[in-house]
């Protein structure tokens, strides 16, 4: 029987990578990607074809500064998350003393 390995573990080896497991999956979420599709289906419909790819890289940019964008939340979020604990671990402001590995 395998053991459960460590978050500290699983993040080193790669194992997760929350862009892919965090999807959201609400009914406004779905709708808004519809609409977003629609709109660019709409965009290249009436666009000569040279202009497609000009599009496309548009869309890209949109998507990599969303990308950074999310990345920065993200990392917040874990800031956050991280000086959260410390405080409900900390008296007076200090850390509690590390457990011995005996």
């Amino acid at each position: 029987m395998s053991e459960k390995k460590s978050l500290l573990d699983s993040l080193y080896d790669g194992e997760i990578f929350p862009a892919e497991d965090i999807v959201p999956q609400s009914d406004e979420y779905k709708e808004a990607v519809d609409k977003q599709s629609r709109i660019q289906s709409r965009l290249e419909s009436k666009l000569p074809e040279k202009h497609h790819a000009l599009l496309e890289r548009f869309v890209t940019a949109i998507e990599c500064t969303h990308t950074i964008e999310l990345r920065q939340t993200y990392a917040e979020g874990v800031r956050f998350g991280v000086r959260f604990i410390l405080e409900t671990l900390c008296e007076d402001g200090k850390l509690p003393p590390l457990k011995n590995k005996d």
